[in-house]
């Protein structure tokens, strides 16, 4: 009987996919699906993330983007059609999601064909806490990045490390270096097992070929680019370092790779100072040969 019930719910599930991939355009919500396949309302939410990992709504919206991507990349429709297709009829609206879930407008995928998007999370953590891993990290050829940056020397993490972030962020907002999607990492350059927490020294970075007169601590230069394994992770700041964990405790070891003698370098994809930190998008990029 258990089991009948369990396959029951996964076809209704299935359905549902289904429908969803190739309707993408309509208004599509729980209400309208859970009486189009005879699911109680009060309780497809659940049953759905307990099957599929994630709520409705993240799913709907991850494969409208995710289908934007691909009729960008691989057909010649306008803009404005792609987001017509999926769902958008504000063509403003559809720019700011795929640059929030990507990391870059729609214009800017279209324009360079050489860029590959990264959709998969390798690592997240659910809502009850536990760790979730999915270790498939992107190799990429970071090209080289002028930055405006400020270099920080004592415990990561610390309410020092954050004061300075804070004041660096400060300083660009004031000398309009973010703009509304901007390009901002860490650079970590040592361990505090071998340098001690208190010498652990990092930069702050904010990529852009804007000229700014030194400030204090805040200068500008070009970080080398590479050859990176590239790690996403969601959820919170304070969570990452479970996920550097199971880089070198797991993936180092068994992968095929060597690392590289180069600092790593931590992405905020959708940092904001209002937003959800369990939405953070973060990108550890581990320097490999």
């Amino acid at each position: 009987m258990q089991q009948e019930t369990t396959t029951y719910y996964q076809q209704k599930v299935r359905d549902v996919l289904n429908y969803i991939n190739g309707n993408l355009a309509e208004n599509l919500n729980v209400k309208f699906l859970s009486e189009k396949f005879g699911i109680s309302y009060f309780h497809f939410h659940r049953i759905f993330k307990a099957i599929m990992g994630e709520t409705l709504g993240c799913y709907i919206n991850r494969m409208r983007l995710e289908t934007a991507a691909k009729l960008i990349r691989y057909s010649n429709e306008p803009l404005s059609d792609v987001a017509q297709k999926i769902g958008y009829n504000d063509c403003s609206a559809f720019s700011k999601a795929f640059s929030k879930e990507f990391g870059l407008s729609p214009q800017e995928f279209k324009s360079n064909r050489a860029i590959v998007l990264n959709t998969h999370v390798d690592y997240t953590i659910n809502d009850s806490g536990k760790l979730v891993a999915d270790i498939k990290p992107k190799i990429i050829q970071l090209p080289d990045k002028p930055v405006i940056y400020m270099n920080f020397k004592g415990e990561y993490g610390s309410e020092e490390f954050s004061r300075a972030w804070d004041d660096f962020l400060g300083f660009a907002t004031q000398n309009g270096l973010l703009g509304w999607k901007p390009d901002i990492f860490s650079v970590y350059y040592d361990l505090p097992s071998d340098v001690g927490i208190e010498n652990c020294i990092a930069d702050f970075c904010i990529s852009t070929p804007k000229q700014v007169a030194p400030n204090g601590r805040i200068s500008s230069k070009t970080i080398s680019g590479g050859k990176y394994a590239v790690f996403r992770y969601k959820g919170s700041y304070e969570n990452l370092w479970k996920l550097y964990e199971t880089i070198f405790g797991v993936w180092v070891l068994h992968s095929d790779v060597r690392l590289r003698d180069a600092p790593i370098i931590e992405k905020y994809r959708n940092y904001s100072l209002t937003g959800n930190p369990n939405n953070f998008l973060t990108e550890i990029y581990i320097p490999i040969e």
